[in-house]
């Protein structure tokens, strides 16, 4: 009993020090959180303990902040390594196939880098129908992971290229994100081909 007096008068003498409840546990051996709770339930503070318990708490929670992202990025920068890796060596066998390099041509020119999501951009239907293969036959993407998004102009806005595009790629328009309609000067639908009109997105 006399021992638990003196860890109750150092555990409070810790928190009007400005120690979180974790300082002090790793203080006083053996002191769970109802305990340590219950004895400091009633504490009163001073104007500056007040504010000097916030600070330090919230400074506390900077660091471990900072503690689990470096522990993040570490995870996925030996993530990223073991996928480059991996690609290397399926890059010396997949290199061997004419269409594989053809769709990965087209993704050079067309397709958005500076993502870790795979992105392609185009207009033209055989293109799309080129990528929507390579997705499904050589990389063995899943109908359920392609979502598509269509850009067009605003006078368009009735127009169904949903149902079109669905056709195109044989991916059901549940799978399409939002249409974005953009403003345009044009009044008129002086415009030859489909492919013209809007930027198809995977």
């Amino acid at each position: 009993m006399q021992m638990r007096l003196k860890d109750k008068k150092r555990a409070i003498d810790l928190r009007l020090k400005g120690k979180t409840y974790n300082e002090i546990r790793a203080s006083i051996p053996n002191l769970s959180k109802s305990t340590i709770s219950g004895w400091l339930k009633n504490i009163k503070f001073s104007l500056d303990q007040g504010q000097n318990l916030e600070k330090h708490i919230k400074e506390v929670k900077n660091i471990a902040r900072e503690k689990s992202n470096l522990k993040r990025n570490e995870k996925r920068r030996i993530r990223i390594q073991e996928i480059l890796e991996n690609a290397k060596e399926e890059y010396l066998l997949l290199s061997k196939n004419p269409f594989f390099l053809i769709c990965l041509s087209l993704y050079w020119a067309e397709g958005n880098k500076k993502t870790e999501h795979f992105q392609f951009t185009n207009s033209d239907p055989c293109a799309i129908k080129a990528i929507m293969r390579w997705l499904r036959k050589i990389c063995k993407i899943s109908e359920d992971e392609i979502k598509i998004r269509l850009y067009t102009h605003k006078i368009f806005l009735n127009e169904n290229y949903e149902k079109f595009w669905s056709e195109i790629t044989a991916i059901p328009i549940s799978n399409f994100q939002k249409t974005i309609y953009k403003d345009t000067p044009h009044k008129s639908k002086k415009i030859q081909t489909i492919k013209d009109v809007f930027r198809f997105v995977c």
